[in-house]
């Protein structure tokens, strides 16, 4: 245990008592991260008390940390892949804090002897180095779904609540597109950049749309990503045919005017490119 975490744990004791290993699931919001917290559960995974979690699975303890220090973070590190010792003291200090209490109060539902355990709230991808300081053995499951699908989502959270402070000016129109995939482009390559270098193999980036295709070999993915043995992943594999239902949103971006799929994907060109998702057709 560093000595961050090791202070951490003297702040809120419910945290000394877990592995030093949790798997935190983060996305940009309407991803699809419910199926993963779903099929993690179901393979043994500690995921949350259910009066410790909203509809969609996410740890509403963390949401205060969340609230108060994403915007500050990204006003000072200017994106998503930053060191905690660059942001100013005081920053850097209140969100190590009130993450280690919020994390705590949702670790109290955890059972006695709980190892391996975890959570999900999508807007964590924002504060990954500030969870690293506290567990350094932390797990990423970061979940990618194509930019322009998104940019077409009601789900605007995150631009709502993040656009201003991740690019500056004034907040974007509610439902803007472009500005919808511009935070898209940007919150992804931020984490994937830090993900890739800080956690190398405990780095796990799953697309939605293969999780759609082929659920039981990204089951299986998810399942050895955690540590979980073969007899869990049985359970683990059913939940995941369950859970795994493609929406009709899916690919709906395709039923754009041409050139307007065009300029969302001019818009996030870069990371469209490194996630793997095809070209718009010219228009």
């Amino acid at each position: 245990m560093t000595s961050r975490a090791a202070e951490a744990a003297r702040r809120a004791p419910a945290l000394a008592r877990l592995g030093a290993e949790p798997v935190t699931i983060g996305a940009t919001g309407g991803s699809g991260t419910r199926v993963v917290h779903a099929v993690l559960r179901a393979g043994g995974l500690f995921m949350g008390a259910p009066e410790r979690l909203n509809g969609p699975g996410d740890a509403m303890d963390i949401e205060p940390a969340l609230n108060a220090h994403i915007d500050p973070i990204l006003a000072a590190a200017g994106g998503l892949d930053y060191r905690m010792d660059a942001l100013p003291a005081p920053v850097a200090e209140a969100a190590r804090r009130d993450l280690a209490r919020g994390i705590a109060a949702f670790a109290r539902g955890a059972p006695a002897g709980t190892r391996r355990w975890g959570w999900k709230n999508p807007r964590g991808m924002f504060v990954l180095p500030a969870i690293h300081d506290l567990f350094p053995g932390m797990r990423f499951v970061h979940l990618v779904r194509d930019g322009r699908d998104m940019a077409l989502s009601d789900n605007w959270n995150q631009p709502r609540k993040h656009h201003a402070a991740l690019f500056g000016g004034p907040p974007p129109a509610e439902g803007d597109p472009e500005a919808a995939i511009r935070l898209w482009a940007a919150a992804n390559l931020g984490a994937a950049d830090w993900g890739e270098r800080t956690l190398g193999a405990r780095y796990l980036r799953v697309r939605f749309e293969d999780l759609c295709a082929a659920p039981e070999a990204e089951t299986e993915r998810l399942l050895a990503f955690a540590g979980l043995d073969g007899r869990e992943r049985e359970a683990a594999r059913r939940a995941a045919l369950a859970a795994v239902v493609p929406p009709e949103s899916l690919g709906r971006w395709r039923r754009l005017d041409p050139a307007a799929a065009a300029g969302l994907s001019r818009v996030a060109a870069a990371a469209l490119e490194r996630f793997g998702y095809e070209a718009a057709p010219a228009p």
